[in-house]
């Protein structure tokens, strides 16, 4: 299987798994699974370009490089609510929030990509 093929399958085992989170009101857990969603989505782009970017700082500067200026906002929103669910308690609307953004910057991908995710 392919790089991009890992990657992408990836982000739809997170994401399915992100969204039972939110259902069972596992709030903390939905930070954590949406920030590794995005990772993996960060990291399939890079693999169409023969690249693995492997830790934060490459993922981030890649983001910022293809992602719209709004969607990155939406993605360092996601990132602080990372650690905001899953340090300061349980919150119902950041996680919600969270998910929303996480949905959005699928669709970027999945539009650029031309492939169904989700």
């Amino acid at each position: 299987m392919g790089e991009f093929e890992k990657h992408l399958k990836l982000v739809k085992e997170k994401s399915r798994n992100m969204e039972r989170a939110y259902k069972s009101k596992d709030f903390t857990v939905v930070g954590d699974l949406a920030i590794k969603v995005i990772e993996q989505l960060i990291e399939a782009d890079a693999s169409l370009d023969n690249q693995h970017l492997g830790d934060h700082k490459p993922r981030f500067e890649w983001a910022k490089k293809v992602l719209p200026e709004k969607l990155f906002w939406k993605m360092r929103k996601v990132w602080f609510a990372y650690g905001d669910l899953g340090y300061e308690g349980e919150n119902g609307e950041r996680a919600k929030r969270t998910i929303a953004f996480t949905r959005e910057i699928i669709g970027f991908f999945e539009n650029k990509w031309r492939v169904r995710i989700v």
